[in-house]
């Protein structure tokens, strides 16, 4: 949702640099920078991702897992706090460069089609208990979860598409066998425009 709007209070605590700041659509995302530490603690917001808070600050997803004792880094809760490095993203501001992270080994090209959490795609409607849950069990995200076939790219997988980005595996489905990939997509319009492509690039980072 675009955000035209914020309203920014500024504290200082101890010498500690603490912002808050709110959305027109009642968000709130919270950063503090930790005095004589190499990280700074974050709160996650509504819609947050660890690879979307990789990118942001210029670490990789599997740093930020580390560092705070993630089990499953697609399973994060608005308000928990997380520890980020303050290094990653003055790196990122200095270079504007995409996440450090490393880019994995070529597993072929791969047909790509999307699907939706509704019966069009899943059977489910909004009702159904487990609408909107991957057969992993998390919550399916748009722009960062992808149904595969896990003799082919094991589930809990990162990946890289050319030409999409980073994703990772959550999901499968009946019709995703072999070397095919369905990108997750909350518009059921969005995902048939999407269509079919055929001979995309695909890397396995981990």
């Amino acid at each position: 949702m675009a955000v035209n709007r914020w309203l920014i209070i500024a504290l200082s605590i101890a010498g500690l640099g603490y912002v808050m700041i709110w959305g027109n659509d009642g968000a709130e995302w919270s950063e503090k920078a930790e005095a004589g530490a190499q990280y700074k603690t974050i709160s996650v917001a509504k819609g947050d991702t660890v690879y979307a808070i990789s990118q942001k600050y210029g670490v990789d997803v599997q740093k930020i897992t580390e560092i705070n004792n993630l089990a499953d880094p697609s399973l994060i809760r608005v308000g928990q706090t997380l520890r980020v490095p303050v290094q990653g993203e003055k790196k990122k501001k200095q270079t504007n460069a995409m996440p450090a992270i490393n880019r994995g080994k070529s597993i072929g090209k791969f047909t790509l089609t999307a699907y939706t959490s509704g019966p069009e795609s899943t059977g489910k409607t909004p009702d159904h208990p487990a609408f909107g849950v991957t057969s992993s069990g998390a919550e399916a995200v748009e722009g960062y979860t992808i149904a595969v076939d896990p003799d082919v790219i094991p589930i809990g997988s990162l990946v890289y598409i050319e030409g999409i980005g980073y994703r990772v595996a959550q999901d499968t489905g009946s019709a995703i066998q072999g070397k095919r990939i369905d990108l997750y997509m909350k518009d059921v319009n969005e995902a048939r425009q999407f269509g079919v492509k055929r001979g995309i690039q695909v890397e396995l980072i981990d």
